[in-house]
């Protein structure tokens, strides 16, 4: 079977959707493809994996700007399907998102929640290093 990674279609939407699924999000495919446009509009890109034709897995690669750190890309939203893992598809999604940031900057950095011990791993074996821990504060304001 031909597996590959490519960028996000619209015609991709209704998978993304189920994948967020996975990862604990729900989406109409209107709210991701808002979010979508949100990611592209400020320079980040979304790819997916395809394994035989079908979508099964995705990544969002973003630009991050801060005053004190500058600019860092950050690799946010992997899933691969379920039915899918073990294959390498997870790899090659952060190869691609990892290729796309380094034409704007030399730092990426990936936040797992402290419940994913399996992702923790997963990026350690790509090369990524744990170097903070912190909580994270959320105010609504609508």
């Amino acid at each position: 079977m031909t597996r590959a990674c490519r960028t996000f279609g619209d015609t991709d939407i209704e998978s993304l959707v189920k994948l967020m699924r996975q990862l604990g999000y729900e989406h109409s495919n209107e709210s991701l493809q808002f979010n979508i446009s949100q990611v592209r509009k400020q320079g980040g890109e979304v790819f997916v994996a395809e394994d035989g034709g079908h979508v099964c897995g995705c990544i969002s690669a973003i630009l991050d700007v801060r005053m004190a750190a500058g600019v860092c890309g950050e690799i946010v939203s992997l899933v691969v399907d379920e039915a899918h893992r073990g294959k390498g598809l997870g790899k090659q999604l952060v190869n691609t998102a990892e290729n796309y940031l380094k034409q704007h900057t030399k730092k990426i950095r990936v936040r797992a929640n402290v419940t994913r011990a399996d992702a923790h791993e997963f990026y350690a074996a790509l090369g990524f290093c744990e170097i903070k821990t912190q909580k994270i504060f959320r105010k609504s304001v609508a």
